[in-house]
């Protein structure tokens, strides 16, 4: 290998700087993976997120039910209550 190919840091740095910039990369990455594991313990058990297409599509299509059964009750309610208040008055 030409040294061009390898990439040079701005200065060149002592066996025991590299040896420190190791060991805090090492810190780092376990403070990372515990946060992927808080992380991954919240995320909910849903369908939602499943990798299976059909177990996403019909999940979603079932809140879409939901969400639509709870905008529309009232809605009718509301439409039968004021038919059978102004009918009987026609």
């Amino acid at each position: 290998m030409s040294d061009e190919l390898i990439p040079r840091y701005q200065g060149e740095l002592s066996l025991e700087q590299l040896k420190s910039k190791v060991e805090q990369l090492e810190r780092q990455l376990q403070v990372q993976s515990i946060d992927i594991e808080g992380v991954s313990k919240r995320v909910p058990d849903s369908n939602i997120i499943s990798p299976n297409f059909l177990k996403r599509a019909f999940t979603a299509y079932g809140h879409v039910m939901v969400a639509g059964l709870i905008i529309a009750v009232p809605i009718y309610c509301l439409g039968f209550v004021l038919m059978g208040l102004l009918l009987p008055y026609q």
